[in-house]
């Protein structure tokens, strides 16, 4: 009986910290947006092939600030 009141506690302390992430992403997603409207010359594109970003285009050249690619359009 112990035991299956451990998994539930675990398992509802992950779907806490799922909500919390989910919320942060939410915020940050916000963030980045009301950045990229305040700033014209920016302008944030698809994820780049390393998966762990999102391109950012500026000045004609696309580039991922995680793995460093860059390549002029």
């Amino acid at each position: 009986m112990r035991g299956r009141h451990l998994h539930s506690r675990r398992l509802r302390d992950l779907e806490d910290r799922l909500d919390d992430a989910e919320q942060q992403i939410a915020r940050l997603e916000n963030t980045l947006r009301g950045i990229v409207r305040e700033t014209n010359e920016v302008d944030v594109s698809g994820p780049c092939k390393c998966g762990e970003s999102l391109l950012i285009v500026r000045q004609r050249t696309v580039y991922c600030p995680h793995c460093k690619y860059r390549r002029a359009i």
